[in-house]
């Protein structure tokens, strides 16, 4: 146990700490498997000890993010011909089209929002691109979704290292509960609306008007 904190330490309290959280949080937004979060969490709850530094750990954490998802909205931009193939299939024209709406309406919130969202950072660059969504606003979304995320990551990590200071492997633990307990409660939340949404649309289509039974039916859920 010693010799595993003792590892630990050394690598929290080393220089290259910084360029590690910004690959990291680079790559988790090509590939969701990689645990961000718990980088950017377990180096602040250490960061209450005095090293690393908790400024330096939350710009990198953003930066390193911003340029992940700029990356991902890349390869989704070269995805163009991909997507025409697959929405040759009406339900998922219907569902392309739907989610472009949603990108015109409320575009910034949907980036800002999928940050937070497991797997979300990924599928919402991603879509950004295949959308052509505009560069410009992108990164202007984006890095107020990154920022915000880093400094939630931060932040929870720091609240964990201060009320365990003199155990810092129980303050990461405490940070990353902490984490996993706010991200259960969102995506809860997030699946029962949908769900409520889901129920009301099909209400909708179930109790149309008898007047226009000629008018096909449009699968707004899909």
């Amino acid at each position: 146990m010693d010799l595993a904190f003792d590892i630990l330490a050394a690598t929290l309290e080393s220089p290259w700490l910084y360029l590690l959280v910004f690959v990291i949080a680079g790559l988790d937004s090509l590939f969701p498997i990689v645990p961000s979060e718990t980088i950017l969490i377990t180096a602040a709850a250490y960061a209450a000890t005095g090293t690393p530094n908790p400024v330096g750990l939350l710009l990198a954490g953003a930066v390193g993010a911003l340029t992940g998802d700029f990356a991902a909205h890349f390869v989704g931009r070269g995805c163009g011909s991909l997507a025409s193939r697959w929405t040759r299939r009406p339900r998922a024209r219907r569902l392309l089209e739907r989610t472009k709406e949603i990108f015109a309406r409320r575009g910034g919130a949907v980036l800002i929002a999928g940050r937070f969202v497991p797997g979300g950072r990924t599928a919402t660059t991603v879509t950004s691109g295949m959308l052509k969504y505009p560069v410009p606003r992108f990164l202007a979304f984006d890095a107020a979704g990154c920022l915000a995320w880093a400094l939630y990551s931060t932040g929870i990590g720091l609240l964990g290292g201060v009320l365990f200071e003199d155990q810092p492997l129980l303050g990461v633990g405490l940070g990353i509960g902490i984490a996993l307990v706010i991200t259960g409660v969102a995506e809860l939340t997030r699946t029962l609306l949908a769900r409520r949404k889901a129920r009301s649309d099909g209400d909708r289509t179930a109790h149309r008007d008898s007047a226009d039974w000629t008018v096909p039916a449009v699968d707004v859920a899909s």
